[in-house]
């Protein structure tokens, strides 16, 4: 089986309405959709990834009235509900019985946001009720932001892959949880931290580094693992002042790709690369996992890689490469 990539929502929504996963659009990744009350659906999703069942999975709604359905809604949620969806950010609420165990790894709380994406929107528009959707991709492979991406991880398992173009943002969704009134960021993504605090004139707490993996996770995007090329990935500093030590120096200089976040003052090497030649950041986290998809297809034999400065949506950059990294220099 080879998945069809296409245009048709109405196809989309055929092989959805027939019990089978589709690869949607989003503006942060593509996802793997299927309607939250097939669980026979869901479960395909878990098999087709081969994802941990204790890794919960975030519910996409329309808005307002589709998350009252599925979550307990505070003031807190509603305000940040109505200045930032549809958008990129994911709130972590306590669940309603409507949801499915298997969503939520059985806890009491779901993950649920609202998609901007317009083809997404119309597919939950005609179902009339919301959907699932991971990254779609295999479990701790990295995520896909075109329909080609999806075919090359996931193309031999799936149907069909709804194409959307390129996803505008390139990285997974902001994770808030509001349990207990207590704002917490879990996943840095393209609305920042410092965004939400100034909008909420209010302090947003960091999640407690200790994530036990053998246990259900509160939500997705929180395995040390994660989002990594097949290549050795080498995380560093800087890139234009890296002296590497002689443990690392046949490394670093015999067929490595090195990836600048901004381009450096002068000519670049034909094994050297830029996520953002305008030198902006949004635009390097919007390259990022497509250039690591690139690069591993170049046959390289490691990729070297710079952090990003630790503020706005630098963090989510960091926390991306924090876990896709094989090695940390």
């Amino acid at each position: 089986m080879s998945a069809i990539i296409g245009t048709s929502v109405q196809e989309a929504i055929h092989w959805l309405a027939s019990g089978q996963p589709v690869a949607l659009p989003t503006e942060t990744v593509y996802g793997l959709a299927a309607p939250l009350d097939d669980v026979s659906c869901i479960k395909k999703i878990y098999a087709l990834k081969q994802r941990p069942a204790n890794n919960p999975l975030i519910v996409h709604v329309l808005g307002i009235e589709q998350l009252q359905q599925v979550a307990e809604v505070s003031p807190l949620a509603e305000k940040l509900v109505q200045h930032f969806w549809p958008g990129p950010l994911t709130l972590v609420l306590k669940r309603k019985e409507i949801v499915p165990d298997i969503v939520t790894a059985g806890q009491t709380t779901v993950a649920v946001r609202s998609p901007q994406n317009p083809l997404f929107r119309e597919v939950i528009r005609t179902l009339g009720q919301p959907l699932v959707a991971p990254s779609a991709n295999k479990f701790q492979h990295i995520s896909p932001t075109s329909a080609q991406q999806v075919s090359q991880d996931m193309g031999d398992v799936l149907n069909y892959i709804l194409n959307g173009g390129p996803c505008q943002f390139g990285l997974e969704s902001t994770i808030l949880s509001l349990l207990n009134n207590s704002p917490t960021l879990l996943r840095p993504g393209p609305i920042s931290k410092e965004q939400l605090q100034d909008f909420l004139s209010m302090a947003i707490k960091d999640r407690d580094s200790a994530i036990h993996e053998d246990k259900p996770l509160l939500s997705p995007g929180l395995y040390k693992k994660h989002y990594s090329p097949k290549t050795p990935l080498y995380w560093i500093e800087k890139l234009e002042s890296y002296q590497p030590t002689e443990a690392y120096r046949s490394i670093f200089e015999q067929n490595s790709a090195h990836v600048f976040l901004m381009p450096p003052n002068r000519t670049l090497q034909a094994s050297e690369f830029v996520l953002s030649p305008q030198g902006d950041l949004q635009e390097a986290a919007a390259h990022l996992f497509s250039m690591l998809q690139h690069l591993d297809m170049l046959g390289f034999q490691s990729i070297w890689i710079e952090k990003a400065p630790n503020v706005g949506i630098g963090r989510a950059i960091n926390d991306r490469l924090s876990r896709a990294a094989h090695f940390k220099v």
